[in-house]
């Protein structure tokens, strides 16, 4: 996220999709790099809310990243395409921090719950979902640094790979960007024998990966 800050030419407005509770995100830092930073995100937990209330650069937006949450709590799983801050000339800097593998969790399990959705369905919703974000991401202008989940791994405890599934229903992510390894639940956290780790992917530029 600061590599691609500090490639930013403008330093007007970021804004971050996915903060959640700011863990991972470097808000001290790009609050002195940015005039604005704008954490948008469909609710807030309290670190989010100290943070606006302390520093008046920090903005809290409450928005549907998908812009689909109310069609499909009615069971409607068209999408709509988002279109939220495309057209704002003073967003210098886009982030999407860890958020693609999570879009469609909970509206999967609530789809299965409430109108018996399939497996294949859920699946099918799970890539346009995906695909959704990261044309959204594509049609921003200015640069956008992503980071996402790209695999699930499983190892044993001499630390052999024993599976891996992919976190984005098998939707590709394109070629650069870096690739690393975050130990989720090392071993003994889950049981004795298993450890859990994602495969993670960043672009400091991901609208022009998707162009090569």
């Amino acid at each position: 996220m600061l590599e691609a800050a500090a490639k930013c030419e403008a330093r007007d407005s970021v804004l971050i999709f996915g903060a959640g509770l700011l863990h991972d995100i470097p808000l001290i830092e790009l609050v002195g790099m940015f005039r604005r930073v704008v954490l948008a995100d469909i609710l807030f937990m309290a670190p989010a809310r100290r943070a606006a209330q302390k520093e008046e650069r920090v903005e809290l937006v409450t928005l549907d990243v998908t812009a689909s949450l109310t069609s499909l709590a009615e069971g409607r799983t068209e999408l709509t395409q988002p279109t939220a801050y495309l057209d704002d000339p003073s967003i210098s800097l886009v982030i999407s921090a860890s958020i693609l593998s999570q879009l469609f969790v909970v509206p999967n399990a609530y789809l299965e719950k409430r109108f018996g959705q399939s497996d294949a369905e859920s699946e099918a919703l799970g890539q346009a979902l995906v695909r959704a974000h990261l044309g959204y991401l594509g049609s921003f202008e200015c640069p956008v640094a992503l980071i996402a989940d790209e695999t699930h791994v499983i190892r044993d405890r001499s630390g052999e790979e024993t599976a891996t599934a992919s976190a984005l229903h098998d939707v590709p992510l394109p070629p650069g960007g870096r690739s690393w390894d975050w130990d989720i639940c090392p071993l003994g956290e889950i049981d004795r024998d298993h450890a859990v780790m994602h495969r993670v992917r960043g672009y400091c530029d991901f609208p022009k990966a998707l162009a090569t």
